[in-house]
């Protein structure tokens, strides 16, 4: 886009992108130089980047009393899967086979691992925990069909063919996009961080495709869909290990934390309504749970690969 046309939009979402895309364990020196492209590109850029640099380190400084775990013998990076046994495994797996000028290829990661692909066109993708994706790339199309997961893809834009992602029924057609699909049985999450993506299908009428602007989410669920335009720094913090909650119900954390991590959590009814807030990073189950004990009147029972979660008993007066 010309310095004449972009939008404080686009040049916020742009720079939430980057602000996730550097903050990655798998930011490549390839990544710095395109950053630095991208900030030549617009004087808008600049200014961009680092407002919301200021909004995640006022974010990080507003919660960092609950970020700071105590327990840094039990942290599990990124790319390592812990498994009960004490055994470190991390899989990504990618088969590619080429018939008759067409590319077919499965990218998957497993619990706890995030990993950075290229594919055959070049288009870079980023693809969270317990995430599978099959690519099927011809003459014509460049067909990507998301199976579970989320998946951020920086699509290559010298390929004129047009870019389509499939999840569940929805059908999302890109341009010249960066955007984040999320995949969860049947409900689908799209956010568009810059270029254009029209979405069809799933729960839109059928003559009424989705444009989706620079900064929006488009949320595709059983009960209905919404559209909205979110705090993307908040909303890209996976891409860095990071998970904000901004008053959650237990359930509703225990559910995303458990995707990160084999030891799984689980609420008693009794806690599971309880609301929390703050910035965690994912992959240390129990470690949020002790957290989450200083926070709210609740008790941590650790048992192989169960971290239960119940109400605390009431503390007798004294006196």
């Amino acid at each position: 886009m010309s310095a004449l046309v972009k939008s404080p939009e686009e040049a916020r979402a742009e720079a939430a992108f980057w602000l996730a895309r550097l903050r990655a364990d798998s930011k490549s020196a390839a990544d710095e130089t395109a950053f630095r492209t991208w900030l030549s590109e617009h004087p808008a850029n600049a200014a961009a980047f680092e407002a919301m640099t200021d909004i995640w380190e006022t974010l990080g400084r507003a919660r960092r009393r609950p970020v700071e775990a105590p327990v840094e013998s039990h942290f599990i990076s990124r790319r390592r899967l812990v498994m009960a046994g004490g055994a470190a495994v991390a899989v990504v797996t990618a088969g590619l086979v080429i018939r008759g000028g067409a590319e077919a290829a499965v990218y998957k990661t497993g619990v706890g691992e995030q990993r950075h692909v290229v594919l055959g066109d070049g288009t870079q993708a980023f693809l969270d925990t317990s995430t599978r994706l099959r690519m099927a790339y011809d003459g014509t199309t460049r067909q990507i069909d998301l199976e579970c997961g989320r998946c951020n893809f920086d699509v290559m834009a010298s390929d004129k063919r047009p870019f389509v992602v499939n999840a569940a029924d929805t059908k999302i057609v890109a341009g010249r996009t960066t955007l984040d699909v999320a995949r969860n049985g049947e409900d689908v999450t799209v956010v568009l961080i810059r270029g254009s993506a029209s979405v069809s299908g799933g729960r839109l009428a059928a003559e009424k495709p989705c444009v989706l602007k620079p900064g929006e989410r488009l949320v595709l669920q059983r009960s209905g869909m919404h559209l909205d335009k979110p705090d993307l720094a908040r909303a890209l913090a996976w891409q860095t290990g990071q998970i904000v909650f901004e008053n959650v119900t237990l359930a509703e954390a225990a559910r995303e934390l458990n995707r990160y991590s084999v030891v799984k959590i689980d609420t008693d009814l009794s806690v599971a309504p309880l609301r929390i807030s703050g910035v965690f990073h994912v992959g240390d189950n129990v470690a949020f749970a002790q957290l989450a004990a200083q926070l709210l009147p609740i008790s941590v029972h650790v048992e192989n690969d169960r971290v239960q979660l119940v109400r605390s008993a009431p503390r007798e007066r004294k006196g």
